[in-house]
């Protein structure tokens, strides 16, 4: 038997990043996966291309 784990995370949901390096800063969620998710940061690179990380579902919040 297979169980499906319901995820309160969507991809489009905005977030606040609570712990670790990026700390502070928010973004976007770009895909969700079973203990973590993609996010990308409202913050830039030097090339203007936006910032990308991966992190647990117990280190953000959704915000509004």
């Amino acid at each position: 038997m297979t169980e499906e784990i319901e995820i309160p995370f969507q991809p489009g949901d905005n977030i606040e990043i609570l712990d670790g390096s990026f700390k502070g800063e928010k973004g976007t969620i770009i895909a969700v996966y079973n203990n973590s998710s993609a996010i990308e940061l409202t913050t830039k690179e030097t090339n203007g291309k936006p910032r990308k990380t991966v992190i647990s579902h117990k280190h953000y919040k959704l915000t509004t």
